[in-house]
């Protein structure tokens, strides 16, 4: 770097983030961030996207992290534009995904003065982030660049460790904004962090085994989770699924795939009759990862409660999603089941088979039904799911998208992703466009059409990966409120809930100049996917049209045929 921005502040947060592992920066175009906009650009060891809406831009960045597990900088210039990070960061606190927000800002004495495009930018996250912090507007003496430095310092720190999770670093910049300088080769003091070993403590295993011996009957529950953690969990449960008393129920969002464990939790609940459902409760719950898609499985343990209900997460707070909880385990997923089901002899019951004897039953019920289903989401959805590349990444939008996904066995899939944070539609096409773009392999999304219109700036950058397949299910509106109980009685339905609508996919397509495939029936899908998952030199939209008052009927009848 052989110039630079002339202002201290920004030099040493530049510095620091390159050194800090900050590899990528997200930059919306703005005035007063000009001098981070300058120094990124300039320093090449970060690579710098520029997006201009604030919004896609946030979850594009959030793509980027999900995929890399690394942290990702955001900057933006003053006022509104910060407010549009909002949704993205909310999201990447619950996902617990490292973002680190760099705000441009007017200097402290001009905030409250009608001055242009200032507003109170301080803590403007303070309930989604894990580290705040202002800084001061110019640094004029060697104690302001130490609090600079230590700020920066501790705020990385913080997004890269225990709880991974956004921070918000919020950068008074005065005028004049565009000034520049001989790149000072100094390199910044950085803070390394060193975390103890993910391990308990002999004693506290043994109390756990204890307890563990004491409850026959064990269920381990994962919701979402980062691909390694996945990869990690699954590898140690891989060496305790045989176990004759355990039950492993892993969402595919959750990134575990094994033999015996069981993904497609919905389906195999509704084979539960009324009489028995009580035969399948656990003496003891082990749950771990975020927030479960499945309505039901949170419903059947609240109705069959364990007796114990163990939580493990690094840095959690008391998850106590059953109102059952009895310990929180603050440690990694894997390490922990590691050290549990290591040198322990357990009762042996018929807990795993009873589990298992659904879950094929289950299967059984739910390809004979797919084998004669009428035209519908569902259809599509066990269409797309028998063509999906082997060994590809998918991501899925929020609300029909990702309950539909998860009533299917994804066997053959590298990593399966969702916004399951805050379950918002807002910005999954944006995460998804995000995450392809450091992915070699395809990316296949899939989104319904409200979500789809709801984000279509996604699009709006050069940063469209090849590799990416992105399928609209266009129902005509948000088709979970025809199913879910409660907006489907009302009369309001149509314009308040599902809010149908008629809005032209292939215009979004045309605008951006992608490849567009629009198909209307069973038959039309399967002779267009080989042709959709080929080789393009721009990503493929393919619409697929589904009637919009049949869909909902043809879930219930799936479910009512899981219950025969």
């Amino acid at each position: 770097m052989t110039s630079t921005s002339d202002k201290e502040t920004v030099q040493i947060i530049v510095d620091l983030c390159a050194r800090k592992g900050v590899k990528r920066v997200v930059i919306s175009p703005g005035s007063r961030n000009a001098p981070l906009s300058i120094t990124f650009n300039r320093d090449k060891r970060i690579e710098c996207f520029v997006i201009v809406d604030e919004r896609s831009a946030a979850f594009f960045a959030l793509g980027m992290a999900q995929k890399s597990g690394e942290p990702v900088g955001l900057v933006c210039t003053s006022g509104t534009a910060l407010l549009n990070y909002a949704p993205a960061v909310a999201e990447a606190f619950y996902q617990r995904i490292p973002l680190v927000v760099l705000s441009a800002d007017r200097p402290t004495e001009w905030i409250g003065q009608d001055d242009s495009q200032a507003i109170n930018q301080q803590l403007v996250f303070a309930n989604f982030t894990k580290y705040n912090c202002q800084l001061p507007s110019e640094v004029t003496c060697a104690d302001e660049a130490w609090h600079v430095n230590r700020s920066v310092n501790e705020a990385i720190n913080a997004a890269t460790s225990g709880r991974k999770g956004p921070v918000h670093i919020n950068i008074p910049l005065r005028e004049p904004l565009y000034g520049t300088m001989s790149a000072n080769e100094k390199s910044q003091r950085t803070f390394t962090l060193f975390e103890p070993e993910s391990v308990l403590s002999q004693q506290a295993i043994s109390e756990l085994q204890k307890r563990c011996v004491q409850s026959p009957n064990i269920l381990i529950l994962a919701g979402f989770l980062p691909k390694e953690s996945g990869e990690a969990a699954n590898a140690i449960i891989r060496k305790i699924e045989s176990l004759p008393n355990v039950v492993v129920l892993a969402e595919p969002i959750s990134n575990i795939q094994s033999k015996k464990s069981i993904s497609t939790i919905d389906r195999v609940l509704n084979t539960f009759s009324i009489e028995e459902a009580q035969n399948f409760r656990p003496d003891l719950l082990i749950s771990f990862g975020g927030a479960l898609v499945s309505k039901q499985i949170k419903t059947f343990l609240k109705k069959y409660p364990p007796r114990e209900h163990w939580y493990i997460g690094k840095g959690e707070s008391h998850i106590d999603t059953f109102r059952q909880l009895t310990a929180l385990i603050q440690t990694e997923p894997a390490a922990f089941l590691e050290q549990l089901f290591a040198n322990i002899s357990l009762p042996e019951t018929d807990f795993a088979s009873r589990w298992q004897a659904k879950a094929e039953l289950a299967t059984e019920r739910h390809d004979a039904f797919m084998q004669t289903a009428e035209w519908s989401d569902l259809k599509a959805f066990d269409i797309i799911n028998n063509a999906l590349p082997e060994g590809s990444d998918l991501q899925l939008g929020n609300s029909s998208a990702v309950r539909y996904g998860h009533l299917f066995e994804q066997r053959n899939i590298n990593s399966i992703q969702s916004n399951r944070g805050t379950s918002g539609i807002d910005g999954s096409t944006s995460t998804a466009i995000g995450a392809a773009w450091l992915n070699d392999n395809i990316t296949t999304f899939i989104s319904g059409d409200i979500s789809f219109f709801y984000d279509s700036n996604a699009f709006w950058n050069k940063y469209l990966s090849p590799n990416l397949r992105v399928i609209v299910v266009k129902n005509g509106g948000g088709g979970i409120f025809r199913y879910i109980p409660g907006p489907s009685s009302v009369q309001e339905l149509d314009d308040y809930f599902e809010t149908a609508q008629d809005v032209n996919v292939e215009g979004i397509a045309r605008l951006y100049n992608l490849p567009f495939y629009r198909v209307t029936n069973a038959e039309e899908l399967e002779q267009v996917l080989p042709k959709f998952f080929a080789s393009h030199e721009q990503p493929p939209i393919l619409e697929i049209l589904t009637p919009r008052k049949v869909n909902d009927e043809v879930l219930r009848k799936y479910f009512a045929a899981m219950r025969k």
